[in-house]
């Protein structure tokens, strides 16, 4: 635990720095940064879960190789890394799931990603040399192949994923143990829009070629999976389509390819990095409490505190300033407005079924009681949320510092 406070903090002194090498292998910029801090705060929030040896392994295991994909010098490190990190969270849904279904899920999770990947090893076997050029410098890279990068691109949009392509998304979540669920989501999802990015880098050319039909897919996503969260009524899996909702703005965003449109995909990974995890967590208790995922089965009776943590929780979640995700979604509205005006019907359709979930998951979940409430039971738990809490509150003002762009 103190070496990893003491690598927190060495890091957070080099974000004065552009960028730097590790050995010639790995390169490590601003962006990957701040990557890597989430990757390291998401894993300091496990030690308030009490986990056994085998978990926490595991855990740290994935918590490495994420910080080698983030940390990737070629397309082919990039995606090697990007691949091996199925293995550790396949081991932590197959072993530690609840329900038995968790072996369809732990394969569904493997077998759907790995098959949009072998589309990506084709063309790293057909370009050869070229995906083992620095990501440094995009003239290394001739990559203008039109619609053939479609398949270069799948790989990352299905494991990002965007709706369409995240059918195991939600099982994967049902069935993980709740630190399976806080690293999918918090940082695993990131790993999906880190890869498009430094792709639709070396092959804009390319992106560009797909031009509307690619934006007007992902815009339909966002409508369609915030709408479908209305539907539901099992809160872990709300949670899990309403990141599908937000991770497909943030490729949206992306595509646009502007200033402003790159600044909100990034502020919307890192605040859904945070956001999403804390979700979870309030999930978990919820259900070791009522023994139910269903926001209208639930009986429970939490404290004040948690009902208002849950209160700030939800308000970040559908953008109320001045939460990080707040900023994230005007940079991202005014790049799509950029673009194209009409945007906004698919934006403000977003926007109002995302505020009307919240709002309906804070009306039947903070319901509380001082007489079946125990003090005892969620002290650890309440107070690893405030922690959690403050950790995105203080990532929040590390970020709109103008230092660190």
């Amino acid at each position: 635990m103190i070496q990893l406070l003491i690598f927190y903090f060495v890091i957070l002194f080099l974000h004065k720095l552009e960028s730097f090498f590790f050995f010639n292998l790995f390169y490590l910029d601003k962006i990957s940064l701040f990557f890597n801090l989430l990757n390291l705060l998401i894993m300091f929030m496990f030690f308030f879960l009490n986990l056994k040896f085998w978990d926490f392994f595991f855990l740290m295991l994935l918590s490495f190789i994420m910080a080698l994909v983030f940390m990737s010098q070629t397309l082919f490190q990039l995606y090697v890394y990007y691949e091996l990190s199925l293995i550790p969270i396949f081991m932590i849904i197959i072993n530690k799931g609840k329900q038995i279904e968790r072996k369809k899920a732990s394969l569904y999770l493997f077998f759907f990603t790995l098959f949009f990947s072998f589309p990506f090893l084709a063309l790293v076997i057909y370009f050869k040399t070229q995906f083992f050029y620095s990501l440094l410098s995009t003239s290394n890279y001739n990559l203008n192949m039109s619609y053939m990068s479609i398949f270069l691109y799948l790989g990352f949009m299905a494991k990002l994923p965007i709706f369409f392509f995240h059918m195991w998304l939600p099982k994967a979540h049902v069935e993980a143990p709740v630190h399976g669920s806080m690293v999918l989501a918090g940082v695993m999802l990131k790993l999906g829009g880190y890869g498009l990015y430094k792709t639709i880098l070396v092959s804009y050319k390319s992106w560009l070629h797909l031009g509307v039909w690619s934006k007007s897919i992902l815009a339909m996503g966002v409508l369609i999976a915030s709408v479908y969260c209305l539907m539901l009524s099992d809160l872990k899996i709300i949670i899990a389509v309403s990141s599908v909702s937000h991770m497909s703005l943030s490729a949206l965003s992306m595509s646009v390819l502007s200033k402003e449109g790159m600044l909100g995909f990034f502020l919307m990974m890192i605040s859904h990095g945070f956001l999403s995890p804390l979700l979870f967590f309030f999930a978990n208790c919820l259900y070791e409490r009522s023994k139910t995922r269903s926001i209208f089965l639930s009986k429970s009776s939490f404290s004040y505190l948690f009902s208002i943590f849950l209160l700030i929780i939800l308000s970040a979640n559908f953008c109320f300033p001045p939460s990080l995700n707040f900023f994230s979604e005007v940079m991202i509205s005014l790049s799509l407005i950029s673009w194209n005006k009409y945007i906004l019907v698919f934006i403000f359709g977003y926007m109002l079924a995302s505020t009307i979930y919240s709002i309906f998951i804070f009306i039947y979940l903070s319901k509380w009681s001082s007489k079946n409430f125990n003090s005892k039971e969620f002290f650890v738990s309440e107070l690893s949320l405030m922690i959690m809490s403050l950790s995105l509150i203080f990532f929040f003002f590390l970020l709109i510092s103008k230092k660190s762009y």
